[in-house]
């Protein structure tokens, strides 16, 4: 056994920059591995405790539309908690309560003390009968304080919490919270009914599915309206594409991975089998042989494995703190899961034991001249069956594409339908990459001779019989570049989506409106307050909506109208010019409306309103339809002018302001508030900060993560090409004899290098394109690709290599003439 060390040992000593090359690639490949999987783990952490954040611990919301006659009686209330799958049922009672400071309704909300709505609510409180729980921007805007006394519907209520604003998406609501059976009193007076709550949260037994409980609960009334947390779209549509992301990007890693193992080891094996095939001959068994491969790789193996896993600990521990100085973009690492990363360890392992022992244990079953053979051998046979098998491969990806956006369940598997086309178009191009490969270039050959001259005709003639040897080389810098490209393009698309969905929301940098559903602020009056401030550049105001009613053949169809002032609208630039005067029945109205009731400018329609005393739509008059406008601010389909006095169950809602100095407008208007203390102010500027905040937090992991993986690929890349480079010493060396000189042998060896990575860039561009194409038919919208993450990554490796490769060639070309002739490389 001490013998056979010994030879292992030798064997070390021998190869010990190849040893020390194959330690440091297993090392970078745990490290990526174990980078990956626990970002995934944070990820899918993260947006659990999201949906938590947004849902708390319900499953279900169970209650009735607020147009429906309908309401959850006791003995409704009481079949559904006695469901056998429920574990838990919270009562929640939604009114309009006046707050008497204000002299406003207030969005209420009456809750029960236990963990659904507390979770759900964010309140942490006991709330009796005389408390009262509110949101921090109106505890602002009435400068109140724990402690304090309001007159809640003139019954006095002590405030015992505040709590956030829901701004991740804009402007929030302000919310009151009391006790459940004070607001269900107060309906059930006001309304004359016996409602119990408007609505129900529910939580689930545990292994209980949602969607089976929900059908179970359906039964007691088919009017009732059930929401479950899991399937809210923005939620789910987070999930699913971060699902698919981080499974994809596995893929890929693992892909990457396998292709370093590859490359790193094809040298070493190349140099063992040939020592082995003369142990061999000497009469060593196969078993001492194995022994030996056993040895080098367990070490190479946990030595790699060890210097991994250390590297991904120091990582996680400061590498986020020097990307957050460096790119100046907030992360939230999660800590380091020691339990998590030894398992993930030894998985890899595991299955880099098997890299590393089944291609050198198969040269232990040959004999020692087949072993030498097969080891000069530069080719490999390929059948026809690759080129069969890559048709059917992509014929299955078109027809799965297909099927993702044209069956009725594309919502429910189409992600995963998508996700398997990619695979497929990834197989089918790593098995026909080998036979085009060689072609292309013995196309390009000529034409590269007359571009760059001999010397490239050269090193490209001698290249193209090692193509398909070395494809792990190409098909490593065609993963990085997938890995890049995919990362880049999707993280851009999703900030883009966001920063649209952020313009939408803000037609003007600022905007003002204001807290109370009946506010006295006269609009006309506030408008040119606001236009006299100085950083004020122009203002347009904007109404509540309206309910009117076109009358047009006996029917009644419902119109959501908004009176504004269309002069200052049209400055603003937020509705097209009118053509005509601006009269006092003008009508204007939204594309989409306009479609509907097939209507045409210049037509004249009538318009209705709903009497209460004759619960009737009674008439209100002839409107010309002035203008037909693609898009209306705040879902409106009509616009009426403040000059049409017909039309008034409106009020004041918000002020649109344009400036040139926000900052200093927003300040001004601030100065407003003592005058009109309702108002609230926001601007697009902070709101998109706040967006990008927020997007960047939850992705900083994964940016950290595609750079780790661009640093760590190119190193494993260059190391398997100056592997490469160095186990054809004697072809250079002869070429040095035919008379090609030190700068031509530099040209040789840099056209090699550059070609291989030129080749795995543009490959690794087009296909990360594609497949990242393919995978956001998901959520069909814009497709934003990031050109200076595929030029940044493209120039570092050209400028990284042709420095390193320059070396390495002056290296080559200053060694002695005859000793580099009779060195086998081995």
């Amino acid at each position: 056994m001490r013998t056979i060390q010994g030879v292992a040992l030798r064997l070390f000593k021998a190869n010990k920059f190849i040893v020390f090359s194959s330690i440091l690639s297993i090392a970078i490949s745990t490290m990526l591995v174990l980078s990956m999987i626990l970002f995934s783990f944070n990820a899918q952490d993260t947006l659990k405790s999201q949906l938590k954040q947004s849902y708390g611990e319900m499953d279900l919301s169970v209650g009735f539309n607020m147009d429906q006659s309908d309401v959850l009686t006791p003995k409704l209330v009481e079949s559904i908690d006695q469901t056998k799958m429920v574990d838990k049922v919270s009562k929640v009672s939604i009114a309009h309560l006046n707050l008497n400071k204000l002299d406003s309704a207030i969005y209420t909300v009456g809750v029960e003390n236990d963990y659904l709505t507390k979770s759900r609510y964010h309140f942490t409180k006991y709330l009796d009968k005389e408390s009262v729980v509110m949101n921090k921007g109106l505890a602002r805007a009435l400068h109140a304080k724990i402690g304090d006394k309001f007159l809640i519907e003139n019954k006095r209520y002590t405030l015992v919490e505040t709590v956030n604003d829901l701004t991740a998406t804009g402007a929030a609501p302000d919310m009151l919270f009391l006790n459940q059976e004070v607001v269900k009193k107060y309906i059930q007076t006001k309304q004359n009914n016996n409602a119990e709550a408007t609505y129900l949260l529910i939580k689930a037994k545990k292994g209980v599915n949602p969607l089976t409980l929900s059908n179970e609960i359906k039964s007691y009334n088919k009017n009732l309206r059930i929401d479950v947390a899991e399937l809210d779209y923005g939620i789910k549509s987070n999930l699913q594409s971060l699902h698919i992301f981080i499974v994809v990007l596995s893929v890929l890693v693992l892909i990457v991975t396998s292709l370093i193992i590859i490359s790193n080891f094809e040298l070493l094996l190349y140099k063992m089998r040939n020592q082995f095939a003369i142990m061999r001959s000497l009469g060593a068994s196969t078993k001492q042989i194995s022994k030996i491969i056993t040895i080098q790789s367990t070490a190479i193996n946990i030595a790699g494995i060890c210097l991994g896993f250390i590297l991904t600990f120091f990582s996680q521990r400061s590498l986020y703190k020097w990307i957050e100085k460096v790119f100046n973009i907030p992360t939230t690492p999660s800590e380091f899961s020691i339990s998590a990363a030894v398992i993930i360890a030894i998985l890899a392992f595991i299955v880099i034991q098997l890299f590393l022992i089944i291609p050198a244990y198969r040269s232990t079953k040959v004999l020692p001249l087949k072993t030498m053979e097969k080891n000069e051998k530069l080719n490999f046979s390929y059948s026809k069956a690759r080129v069969i098998v890559f048709k059917v491969l992509v014929g299955i990806s078109l027809f799965l594409i297909v099927c993702s956006q044209v069956l009725p369940t594309r919502e429910t598997y189409g992600p995963a339908i998508l996700l398997i086309s990619v695979v497929f178009v990834l197989l089918g191009f790593v098995l026909i990459f080998p036979i085009l490969l060689p072609k292309v270039l013995e196309w390009f050959l000529p034409y590269g001779q007359k571009l760059f001259g001999q010397e490239f005709y050269i090193s490209i003639k001698n290249l193209i019989p090692q193509v398909r040897k070395n494809t792990a080389i190409i098909l490593m810098i065609s993963s990085l570049m997938i890995i890049a490209v995919f990362g880049s393009v999707t993280l851009r698309t999703i900030q883009v989506s966001q920063q649209d969905q952020l313009k939408e929301n803000y037609a003007t940098p600022i905007l003002v409106e204001t807290r109370l559903n009946n506010t006295k602020i006269n609009p006309v009056e506030f408008t040119k307050v606001v236009e006299e401030l100085p950083d004020v550049k122009s203002v347009s105001n904007f109404s509540t909506l309206g309910l009117a009613y076109l009358q047009e053949e006996g029917k009644d169809i419902n119109i959501d109208y908004a009176v504004v002032d269309l002069k200052r609208l049209q400055t603003q630039g937020l509705i097209s010019p009118l053509k005509s005067k601006v009269a006092d029945n003008s009508l204007i109205i939204s594309e989409r409306f306009a479609k509907q009731n097939h209507l045409k400018v210049g037509q004249a329609v009538q318009l209705g309103e709903f009497s209460e005393p004759k619960q009737a739509v009674e008439p209100n008059g002839s409107y010309i339809v002035t203008s037909i406008q693609k898009k209306m601010l705040n879902g409106a389909d009509a616009y009426l002018d403040w000059s049409n006095r017909r039309f008034m169950d409106v009020d004041f809602y918000s002020l649109y302001v344009e400036s040139n100095h926000i900052k200093s407008a927003v300040s001004e208007l601030e100065g407003l508030k003592s005058q009109y203390p309702e108002i609230k102010i926001s601007n697009y500027e902070q709101s998109a900060k706040e967006a990008d905040k927020m997007f960047y937090q939850r992705w900083g992991i994964f940016i950290l993560v595609i750079a780790t993986l661009v640093v760590s690929t190119m190193v494993g890349v260059f190391n398997s090409l100056v592997n490469n480079i160095y186990s054809k010493r004697k072809e250079f060396a002869v070429l040095r004899a035919m008379g090609v000189t030190p700068k031509g042998l530099r040209k040789v060896i840099l056209s090699q290098v550059n070609l291989y990575i030129i080749t795995g860039l543009i490959i690794g561009v087009i296909m990360g394109l594609l497949m990242t194409f393919i995978l956001l038919l998901v959520d069909p919208g814009k497709f934003v690709i990031d050109y200076k993450v595929i030029i940044a990554v493209t120039l570092s490796m050209l400028v990284s290599s042709t420095f390193i490769f320059w070396l390495v060639g002056n290296k080559i070309s200053s060694q002695e003439l005859s000793i580099e002739l009779t060195n086998d490389n081995k």
